[in-house]
C-alpha cells in the first residue's frame, strides 16, 4: 500500500490535490505554518484514526471532506472521511471507491456511503492482516489485544514532535495504553508470532478445558468408589443418624444396601403442613404490641399530669390550715363570737364596731371556704387517678399475653428452622445417595477416560511445546537481532553517536540501545538531537526492509515530518537553503541524511515509498526532482489563500 493522492475538498466546492510518486521519495518543501504537518494528520483520518488531529486555522475552516487516493498491487483505492464538525473529535461519514484506475470524484459526488469501521475492516483485509489475538501472560489483567490495520500505523509515521525525540521511538508511543499496545503486536508484524498461532492458541485452551473435564470425572468415580462398597455403607450409617433408614442392620449384604440406598435416594421432604395464606399471625401481634406500647405511653402521661395536679392540691391545703391553725392560737374565733365590744388585741373596751374584727372574721371564712372546695375536689381527682391505674394496669396485662404470644412464634419459627435444616441435610444425604447408585459400574468407565486422558496430554505437551512463550520471546529477539544488524550499518554510514558499537531494537522498552563496554546505553543517553533524529530514521527504514523481505502485513510507505529541524530551525529561514545553516558540518550532514534516504529507498525499489516534509531545500538535482507540488513559500500553502479570502468575505456578509 502506497500514496498516490492527498486530496481536500474546500466548502467552496473546490478540490486540492497533492500528489505523489509510488516507490521514490517524495518532498513537501515550504516555510513554516504553511500546512505540511497537516498532511500526516490527514492521511491518518483517513484511515481510521480517532480524532482529527489538523490543526485550528485555514484548513478545519475551509474543508469539508479529507481524501487519500491508495494504490495496491491490484487496485486503487480512494477514502474520503467527513470534517468533523465544529466542537466534535471526528466523524465517521466516509466515500470509499475501490477501481483497477480511480478517477478523483468532484465533490458533488461524495456520499455517506460507508463508516470509518468499515473502512478499517477493509484495509486490514487488504493489506493481509488475519484474525489475530495478543496473547497475555499468566496473571497479568490485561486485556488481549485484536490486531488490525490500525495497528501497523505506529511503524508508518514520524511526527514533527517525535522524529527527534529522545524518550519515544514509535508514532504515538506518547499517548496511553499505545506503549503496550505496540508491545503486544510487535510480535505479530515482526513475524515471531506465526499465522497460525491464534487457532493453535485456541486449540490449546480447548484440549486444557477438555482434561479439566476428564480429570474431574475420574475424581468423582474414584471418591464414589472408594473400598468396594464401603462408600455405601458410610452412606447408610448417616442416612440413619439423619432417620432416614430406621433398620438396626446398619451392615445389611451387599444387594440389601443397594435396595436401602435406592429407597433413600427417593426421599422428599414431607408436605403434610398446610399453609396458612391468610395474614401473618407474627405481624398482627406485633403490631397489637405497638398500639398497645402506645396506648401506655400516652396514659403515662395522663397519669403523671393527674399526680402532678394532687400534688398541687395538697400544697394549697395544707398551707391555708397553717393559717388557720395560727388564728386559732390565739384565741381569736371564741372572742369575736362571745366579745364584740372588746379589742382582741388589747382587752379594753371601745365604741362601734371594731374594724380589725371585721377583716379578721372575712379572712376566717375566705379559708375556709377554700377548705371546702379542696375538700369537695379531693375526691374526684383521686378517682380519676384511680381509674388510669386501673387502665394502666389493664394494658400491662395485655401486652404481656401479647409478648407471650410473639414468643411462642418465635420459639416455633425456631423448631421450623431446625426442621428446614435438618430437611436440607437428608436432602444432601438422598442426593448422594442417588450420584452413588448411577455410579455403581464404574470399572469400565474409569477404564476409558484414563485411556483418554492419556492421549490428551501428550497432545498438550507437544502443543504447548510449540507454542511456548519463551520460545516466542527467544524467536523475537533473534529477528530483532537480524533488524539490529542494518540499524548499526546505517547509523555507523550516517556517523550517528554510539555507532561503533552494536546498536539493537529493544521491544521490552521500544528504544534503541547501544551496546559499550561500560553497559547498556538508550536513545535518552545518546546525546544530541541529531542522534535521536537519526535513530528515529535509521530504526524505521530498517523496519520497513525487515516488513519487505519477510512479506508482513504493513503499509510500503514512511512518512517523515521535518528531519532536518535538528540543523535547521525554521525559524530562523526564510527560503530552506542550505546556506542559511551556520555550520558546515551540519550542512553536510542535512545534504549526507537526505542522499542516504534516497540511496536506501532505490534499495529497497519497488517495495516502499518515502514521503518527506520538510522545511529544507537542497539545490541538487536529485532533491529537486523529489518535490512534490509547489514549493509551499510565498503565495502558496496546502491551502489555496483564494479559499479562506472568500470564507472569509462569506463570514462578513452572512454578518451583515
Amino acid at each position: 500500500m502506497q500514496i498516490l493522492a492527498i486530496s481536500l475538498y474546500g466548502k467552496n466546492g473546490q478540490r486540492r490535490d497533492i500528489t505523489f510518486k509510488p516507490s521514490s521519495v517524495n518532498i513537501i518543501t515550504g516555510a513554516s505554518r504553511r500546512g505540511k504537518t497537516s498532511l500526516i494528520h490527514i492521511v491518518e483520518y483517513c484511515l481510521g484514526a480517532s480524532e482529527c488531529m489538523v490543526a485550528a486555522g485555514h484548513i478545519r475552516q475551509t474543508v469539508d471532506w479529507y481524501a487519500v487516493l491508495l494504490q495496491f498491487p491490484e487496485c486503487q483505492v480512494f477514502i474520503a472521511r467527513a470534517a468533523p464538525l465544529p466542537s466534535h473529535k471526528a466523524a465517521s461519514v466516509c466515500h470509499m471507491l475501490v477501481e483497477k484506475t480511480v478517477l478523483l470524484p468532484s465533490k458533488t459526488n461524495l456520499t455517506n456511503s460507508t463508516n470509518i469501521d468499515s473502512v478499517v475492516s477493509f484495509l486490514t483485509q487488504k493489506v493481509g492482516v488475519p484474525e489475530h489475538v495478543t496473547e497475555v501472560p499468566d496473571g497479568q489483567t490485561r486485556h488481549p489485544v485484536t490486531i488490525g490495520f490500525r495497528h501497523s500505523r505506529y511503524y508508518l509515521f514520524q511526527s514533527q514532535t517525535e522524529i527527534a525525540n529522545n524518550e519515544i521511538l514509535f508514532h504515538q508511543q506518547a499517548r496511553d495504553r499505545v506503549p503496550q499496545n505496540i508491545k503486544d503486536t510487535l510480535p505479530y508484524f515482526i513475524g515471531a508470532a506465526e499465522e497460525d498461532r491464534l487457532s493453535e492458541v485456541e486449540r490449546l485452551r480447548s484440549l486444557k478445558q477438555n482434561r479439566m473435564r476428564l480429570v474431574k470425572q475420574i475424581k468423582e468415580i474414584e471418591s464414589l468408589k472408594g473400598d468396594g462398597l464401603q462408600k455405601g455403607y458410610s452412606l447408610l450409617s448417616e442416612a440413619a443418624k439423619l432417620g432416614l433408614y430406621s433398620s438396626k442392620e446398619l451392615i445389611p449384604n451387599d444387594e440389601a444396601l443397594l435396595v436401602h440406598l435406592e429407597s433413600i435416594s427417593r426421599w422428599s421432604p414431607s408436605l403434610d403442613t398446610e399453609v396458612d395464606d391468610g395474614q401473618d399471625p407474627f405481624v398482627i401481634l406485633e403490631a397489637e404490641n405497638k398500639r398497645l406500647q402506645n396506648q401506655k405511653r400516652a396514659l403515662k402521661i395522663r397519669l403523671r399530669e393527674a399526680q402532678e395536679y394532687t400534688s398541687s392540691e395538697s400544697g394549697f391545703e395544707s398551707a391555708v390550715n397553717d393559717q388557720i391553725y395560727r388564728l386559732q392560737s390565739v384565741g381569736l374565733f371564741k372572742k369575736f363570737d362571745a366579745v364584740s365590744e372588746i379589742c382582741p388585741v388589747c382587752d379594753s373596751p371601745h365604741e362601734g364596731t371594731s374594724k380589725f374584727q371585721e377583716i379578721m372574721k372575712s379572712s376566717l371564712a375566705d379559708l375556709s371556704g377554700k377548705l371546702q372546695n379542696v375538700g369537695r375536689t379531693k375526691p374526684r381527682i383521686s378517682g380519676y387517678v384511680s381509674q388510669l391505674l386501673q387502665e394502666q394496669s389493664e394494658i400491662n396485662n395485655q401486652l404481656q399475653r401479647v409478648k407471650q404470644s410473639i414468643g411462642k412464634i418465635r420459639s416455633q419459627e425456631n423448631e421450623d428452622d431446625q426442621r428446614d435444616d435438618l430437611n436440607t441435610l437428608r436432602a444432601k444425604v438422598a442426593g448422594r445417595c442417588s450420584l452413588y447408585l448411577e455410579s455403581v459400574d464404574w470399572a469400565d468407565d474409569s477404564e476409558n477416560l484414563e485411556a483418554r486422558l492419556g492421549l490428551l496430554e501428550e497432545e498438550i505437551s507437544v502443543l504447548s511445546e510449540k507454542l511456548d512463550p519463551e520460545a516466542l520471546k527467544e524467536k523475537l529477539n533473534a529477528q530483532l537481532n537480524c533488524i539490529s544488524e542494518d540499524i548499526t550499518l546505517w547509523a555507523q554510514e550516517l556517523g550517528l553517536g554510539y555507532s561503533n558499537h552494536r546498536i539493537r531494537l529493544d521491544a521490552s522498552k521500544l528504544t534503541v540501545v547501544a551496546d559499550t563496554p561500560d553497559g547498556p546505553v538508550t536513545l535518552d543517553k545518546m546525546g544530541s538531537a541529531e542522534n535521536w533524529m537519526g535513530y528515529h530514521v535509521v530504526t524505521y527504514l530498517a523496519l520497513a526492509k525487515w516488513f519487505i523481505a519477510r512479506s508482513r502485513p504493513v503499509g510500503r510507505f514512511i512518512f517523515f515530518d521535518q528531519p532536518s529541524q535538528v540543523y535547521f530551525p525554521s525559524d530562523k529561514s526564510e527560503s530552506g537553503d542550505l546556506s542559511e545553516i551556520e555550520k558546515d558540518e551540519d550542512r553536510i550532514a542535512v545534504k549526507k541524511l537526505f542522499e542516504w534516504i534516497f540511496k536506501i529507498v532505490h534499495q529497497l525499489f519497488p517495495d516502499l515509498q518515502v514521503i518527506i516534509t520538510d522545511h529544507a531545500d537542497i539545490d541538487e538535482p536529485w532533491y529537486q526532482n523529489a518535490i512534490r507540488d509547489n514549493k509551499w513559500r510565498g503565495e502558496h500553502a496546502l491551502i489555496p489563500k483564494s479559499w479562506y479570502e472568500a470564507s472569509k468575505e462569506q463570514s462578513g456578509s452572512d454578518e451583515k
